[in-house]
């Protein structure tokens, strides 16, 4: 999984949209999410199982990730392309509706999330750095 970030927001608006991107992502993934239920403790202590995928945070500026959300457009990657009206609209008929006033060139994308292989992933994003 490769969530790319755009580096300009702030830290709240970062971890929203990280959250929604990992929400959406593992929700529709077709592949096993984890490899049990939990993972044990000596003392007995049941810790539910993570994620056996890796999951890369990388970052971008607006160009670059309107330039991948326009190579996604045909891709049969899971994906989902985050934008600043997911974060202001409570509401998915107000933000259907907004959406629909919009072009794809009036989006403010402030990230996506890409589930896939890691050499498909790689082509993709392979010149953005990592978020430190």
């Amino acid at each position: 999984m490769t969530v790319v970030l755009r580096d300009d927001v702030a830290s709240w608006q970062l971890t929203n949209t990280i959250g929604h991107i990992a929400a959406y992502l593992g929700n529709k993934m077709s592949e096993p999410f984890d490899t049990g239920k939990y993972f044990t403790s000596k003392d007995g202590v049941d810790f539910p199982r993570n994620s056996q995928f890796p999951i890369v945070v990388l970052k971008a500026d607006r160009n670059q990730l309107r330039d991948l959300a326009g190579k996604l457009k045909n891709s049969h990657l899971s994906r989902i392309i985050y934008v600043q009206e997911m974060i202001d609209m409570i509401d998915d008929e107000e933000l259907a509706d907004v959406l629909k006033t919009k072009t794809f060139e009036d989006m403010d994308i402030l990230g996506i999330g890409i589930f896939g292989a890691k050499e498909e992933l790689k082509t993709l994003t392979g010149g953005f750095k990592l978020w430190k």
